[in-house]
């Protein structure tokens, strides 16, 4: 495999949960410390109906979730906190899925992302005696989860892994 069609990959480690309390809003969203693996996906109930003259599909609505979000716990990570919160509160959550890759960013440097609002139906916090100990969790969409383009703080990128740098010199913007 070439090295351009190695860059031309989209990582898993690229791709980033940020989560907010829907009611608080006026506040920036935050990053989960420590993400190791979640699942984004979308399904659709389908029934086939037998007719004489072939098969017809009915398709149901549209539903999206969120699973295996994982995470090794951090210690005085405030977004462990809210999320345990928020699913024994039973309160809505906004999440993005954003996905910091530097060739994807766009004129205005924001990133690829999905929205979606939601509600936790699990929360886990496996402790194994040889592992790190971990949250586990799973974020049911409601309605239909929105493409688009987020907005990263500089907080945010600084905590999202650096992307590599050529060794010349960097050429001011506009020039």
């Amino acid at each position: 495999m070439t090295q351009e069609a190695r860059r031309a990959m989209l990582q898993g480690k690229n791709k980033i949960l940020l989560f907010r309390k829907l009611k608080d809003s006026n506040k920036e969203a935050a990053k989960l410390v420590f993400q190791t693996e979640h699942t984004f996906s979308l399904s659709r109930e389908m029934d086939k109906i037998p007719t004489k003259d072939g098969t017809l599909v009915k398709i149901g609505e549209l539903e999206g979730e969120f699973t295996g979000i994982e995470a090794i716990q951090s210690k005085g990570d405030p977004v462990v906190t809210m999320l345990q919160e928020a699913v024994i509160d039973g309160e809505k959550l906004e999440v993005w899925e954003v996905t910091v890759d530097e060739n994807l960013k766009d004129e205005d440097g924001k990133y690829p992302a999905i929205y979606a609002q939601g509600y936790l139906d699990e929360w886990e916090l496996p402790a194994n005696a040889e592992e790190e100990a971990r949250v586990s969790s799973n974020l049911q969409i409601e309605l239909i989860p929105q493409f688009g383009y987020a907005t990263l703080t500089e907080e945010q990128e600084e905590a999202v892994q650096y992307a590599f740098k050529d060794t010349v010199a960097e050429q001011p913007a506009g020039v």
